[in-house]
């Protein structure tokens, strides 16, 4: 009744006597929302109440402030935060129970005590949306089910939240934190479901998973535990998507257990063991991942910055990895023990601060297409009885063995890269068993060291540029090598030490430092098709005691004799050819060969017994017309060979890659460079090449980078043992063609042997066959150069180039020409955006610095310039480059400048530089 009214006031009835007026009881309102608003008796004073009177299905809302509560929720009911989230205070000693599908929305629970859970949930569902829980955890137990969804869990005692039996949760978009235990706990067989979700600094683990439980997590953050992130147990399941473990106390992940695929239990559609994909570990205090027992799967993650190891497999443990990297951490990257399995596949490992992979006991490891880069002891090191199984090996950079098996380890190697081990690309010691094929080993100490006493397989390797020895057979030792491959060894390419033995067959070793091969004291190999050349010493070494035999050898070009016996050795020597070299024998007073059927050529010192011999002949005919003929300076060859090429192959392709422009030109010679490399791999394994012409035509104006793309080929067909040395040796008319009859060809052929083993670069090859002189002695140049290349197929690649027409027009001016050059590589003129680029790169070379305004003024100036035939493309711009420094230190030098003048002013160099644009 409106306080004023005018309406009569009704008089209350009295009540009956001894009856005492009973009290309004506070009903739904309108919308049959039940509120709770203490001290209004229309509504419920307290939750308790509120909860009490409603109905199945209704929604209790509740105003603003603190309600010292213990409630129970058992029907379907939804709790809510009337004014929104955080307004409503709930603190009962009990918590809140719920053993009926409920709501709750917006509230704020805190107060339990006495080991009491915060929310617990019975039976039925809960769902909680934006609440907020504080100093107590959320249990859910037997077959219940609760939601949790935007929740904040916060300074619980022991657990944020915690699944027993077969109950289940969701978690999404939740923040548990400052847990005084575990973030979340799943036990039995309970399941959790978590996305967007935060576990961060808690006292022991973020995330236990035991018993059978099993735990999926999506796009989640554990982070700042003081345990383990992840903890896994007994035979329980955990699947990670796109999460993120960083900064724990202990390992990122420890899996002391899991389901396997075996386990009767699980059902086909669900996860078994631990799976990983698209996750970070990071900054682990312990090891990355440790797995005791049981299976783990990494797909696409990440493990990075630990102080221990990467990854640790022992026990029985299981664990596969997929297309991971493992950087900077500690200790090892990956480490097997006791009877534990890895399979690695297209994986990197990366600057680890011990072995990049260690097996030890009886463990194994298959790994395929995995890299080691930069580890700090050896790459992979293989003890006790472990097995290593590699195919694709890759391990670049390290100060120790590239691979180091010991013990009774056994390693298969299939194909791969060792490049940069310090001591050996691969070594075994002890009883270690090797079974090598397709490796290549670059730049290390020793290519293949084997001082294991089981017997080492060895096939079809590649060893370039190795510091000692490429190859080297330990004493006592025992190895079989075929196919191998040698090049420019530091010292010997191929050792046996004191009584090794071995068996090499259709080796190669060129550009030894010292002996092609050193048999030591007592040592008794088998050698058969050994090709040795260009040896800084002996071709082949036969120490003192040593003996062995050694048929169908071939030794050519030795610094010292082709070979030497030592005191008391008795090698058998048959069917070898010594050609090309100053002397076929140097031996001891009692040294003992047996020498039968080799063959003797162009050896200026021979003193094989005739009884050994089968032939023997005098120089070729090449080498007389070059000792005899008149040397280079007579001829007037003033053309000297560049030096071979520095890089790996990765590396040269990289410098490729980084020129300005050409693209299809560097198409067009990595196309070429993968089918070389293709052939290379054929005539290994055996099968025939496909038909192959490597001599090339470079079309296009001066200027366009045809003498770098030239050197950068050869470099590359070096580092894949197509070319010998790879050096480029540039030559024009001038340099091949005589004055006077008889004077071209030996010119030509001068000229052309300093280019053999790499690249003749002709520049305006067109100038051998003006038009309109049928006699010119050009013509003499070009046939000589056809029998030439013809003659040396194998040992040279021959560029020539020029203006386009003009080479169509040298192509056909001999019908030997087309069949020779069959592929031309077009150069086309620079863009002004791309000689831009190139007079930027001369500015950073130099230490200068081009402004915005500058690079645009740059792009219009070179739009300016006239492109007719001849334009200097990229030597316009390297000159006009040194003209703007010029006009840079004219404008500076009218300037006041004084010694506050900064580097900046320095090293700037403005529009103002650049000279007046072409009319």
């Amino acid at each position: 009744m409106r306080i004023g009214s005018r309406e009569p006031r009704q008089q209350p009835k009295s009540p009956k006597l001894g009856r005492p007026a009973k009290p309004e009881t506070p009903q739904a309102s309108a919308d049959g929302i039940l509120r709770v608003v203490p001290g209004d008796p229309k509504f419920f004073a307290t939750v308790g109440e509120a909860l009490a009177a409603a109905a199945e299905g209704q929604t209790v809302a509740i105003s603003p402030g603190v309600y010292a509560e213990s409630l129970v929720i058992d029907r379907a009911v939804a709790v809510v935060a009337e004014a929104g989230s955080g307004t409503v205070r709930i603190t009962g000693p009990a918590g809140l129970t719920v053993t009926a599908p409920a709501r709750l929305h917006g509230l704020v629970l805190t107060g339990a005590a006495d080991g009491n859970p915060l929310v617990r949930v019975r039976a039925g569902y809960a769902e909680l949306s934006e609440c907020d829980l504080l100093a107590g955890r959320v249990d859910a137990e037997g077959e219940a089910a609760v939601r949790l969804t935007s929740c904040r869990i916060s300074s619980a005692p022991m657990v944020g939240v915690h699944l027993t039996a077969s109950s289940r949760a969701v978690l999404d978009s939740c923040v548990i934190t400052a847990i005084d235990g575990t973030g979340v706990v799943v036990s039995d067989s309970a399941q959790l479901a978590m996305s967007g979700t935060q576990i961060r600094s808690t006292k022991g683990s973020g995330l236990r998973v035991r018993g059978k439980g099993l735990a999926r997590a999506e796009d989640c953050e554990i982070s700042r535990t003081g345990r383990s992130g992840v903890l896994v147990e007994d035979a329980a399941s955990v699947v990670l998507h796109g999460c993120r473990i960083e900064r724990s106390g202990a390992e990122g992940l420890r899996i002391l257990g899991s389901s396997t695929g075996s386990a009767a239990s699980k059902a086909d559609s669900e996860p078994t063991g631990v799976q990983l994909t698209d996750c970070v570990i990071e900054r682990a205090g312990g090891d990355g991942l440790l797995i005791g027992a049981g299976e783990a799967r990494l797909n696409d993650c990440r493990i990075e910055i630990t102080k221990r190891s990467g990854l640790v497999a022992a026990g029985t443990s299981s664990l596969i990895l997929e297309n991971c990297v493992l950087d900077r951490v500690t200790s090892t990257g990956v480490v097997a023990r006791d009877k534990a399995q890895v399979q690695f596949s297209d994986g990197t490992i990366r600057r680890s601060g011990a072995n990049g992979i260690f097996l030890s006991g009886t463990s194994g490891a298959q790994l395929k297409d995995v890299t080691v880069e930069s580890a700090t002891f050896s790459a992979v090191c293989v003890g006790d009885s472990a097995q290593l199984d590699a195919t694709g090996l890759g391990v670049l950079e390290t100060p120790e063995h590239g691979l180091h098996l010991k013990g009774r380890a056994t390693g298969r190697v299939r194909g791969g890269t060792v490049r940069g081990a310090g001591l050996s690309g691969v070594q075994t010691e002890g009883e270690a068993e090797l079974d090598l094929s397709g490796l290549e080993l670059e730049r290390c100490g020793v290519g293949v060291s084997m001082v294991s006493r089981q017997e080492a397989k060895v096939e079809k390797i590649v060893v370039n540029d190795s510091e000692r020895s490429a190859v080297q057979v330990g004493p006592g030792a025992n190895a079989t090598v075929r196919d191998a491959r040698v090049r420019r060894a530091g010292t010997a390419g191929i050792v046996l030490e004191k009584d090794a033995r071995g068996t090499f067959e259709g080796c190669q070793v060129d550009g030894a430092g010292g002996s092609g091969l050193v048999v030591w004291t007592g040592a008794k190999p088998t050698v058969t098709r050994l090709t040795v050349r260009d040896t800084t010493k002996n071709g082949v070494f036969v120490g003192d005691g040593a003996a062995g035999t050694y048929e169908d050898c071939d030794v050519s070009a030795t610094g010292f004799p082709a070979l030497h016996v030592g005191k008391k050795a008795t090698p058998t020597v048959t069917g070898w050819r010594i050609h090309d070299t100053e002397a076929d024998l140097s031996q001891d007073e009692d040294a003992r060969p047996e020498f039968s059927k080799n063959v003797i050529s162009n050896v200026e010192t021979s003193t094989i017994p005739e009884s050994g011999v089968s032939e023997r002949s005098g120089a070729s005919d090449k080498k007389k017309a070059t000792v005899n003929g008149p040397t280079e300076a007579e001829l007037g060859v003033d053309v000297s060979a560049g030096a071979e090429p520095e890089g790996s192959l990765d590396e040269l392709r990289g410098k490729l890659t980084e020129l300005v422009g050409l693209e299809q030109v560097k198409a067009d010679v990595t196309a070429l460079v993968k089918l070389m490399q293709m052939v290379r791999r054929r005539q290994e394994a055996g099968l025939a090449a496909p038909p192959l012409s490597r001599h090339l035509v470079f079309a296009g104006n001066p200027g366009t980078g045809k003498t770098t793309v030239a050197r950068l080929y050869g470099g590359l067909l070096a580092r894949l043992g197509v070319l010998e040395k790879g050096h480029l040796v540039e030559a024009d008319r001038g340099a091949l063609v005589g004055s006077y009859v008889g004077h071209t060809a030996p010119k030509t052929e001068a000229v052309f042997r300093k280019a053999l083993g790499g690249v003749l670069f002709l520049d305006e090859a067109y100038s051998l066959a003006p038009p309109g002189q049928s006699n010119d002695f050009g013509q003499e140049a070009i046939v000589t150069l056809m029998k030439l290349m013809e003659d040396y197929r194998d040992e040279i690649v021959v560029i020539v180039a020029g203006y386009s027409n003009e080479m169509s027009r040298f192509l056909s001016s001999n019908p030997g020409l087309k069949s020779r050059f069959s592929r031309t590589l077009e150069f086309v003129d620079y863009s002004s955006e791309e000689l831009t680029r190139i007079v930027g790169m001369q500015a950073d070379h130099h230490e200068y610095e081009l402004t915005p305004k500058t690079r645009a003024s740059l792009v219009e100036y070179f739009d300016s310039l006239p492109r007719n035939t001849g334009f200097g493309n990229g030597r316009v711009a390297r000159q006009l480059f040194q003209t703007m420094t010029e006009r840079q230190a004219a404008r500076l030098a009218d300037m006041d400048l004084d010694d506050t003048t900064t580097n900046e002013v320095l090293q700037r160099i403005e529009p103002a530089d650049i000279p007046p644009h072409s009319v």
